[in-house]
């Protein structure tokens, strides 16, 4: 009678344990049936990249103008690295 609420707990924490691993194979499963609708990545680091790439098939632009972009980008996304840390 000692050892009973340690008994009582291991048994409380022993079904916790079962529901979750019930829930995270029911979770896992239905993962499996729906299929994911990835959206257009949005954000700053997402709207710099697409600037990026119209800077490139931009033929008007002269190849010194696109190196001072780039290296400007390449600070801001330093910075935006350094942000999210």
């Amino acid at each position: 009678m000692e050892n009973l609420d340690i008994i009582i707990l291991t048994i409380i924490v022993s079904l916790l344990f079962l529901v979750f691993i019930i829930a995270t194979y029911q979770e896992l499963t239905s993962a499996k049936l729906t299929k994911t609708k990835f959206g257009k990545e949005t954000g700053p680091r997402a709207a710099m990249i697409e600037f990026i790439g119209k800077i490139f098939t931009d033929e008007s632009m002269e190849p010194t103008e696109k190196e001072k972009l780039m290296e400007i980008m390449k600070k801001s996304l330093k910075d935006l690295e350094k942000d999210t840390q």
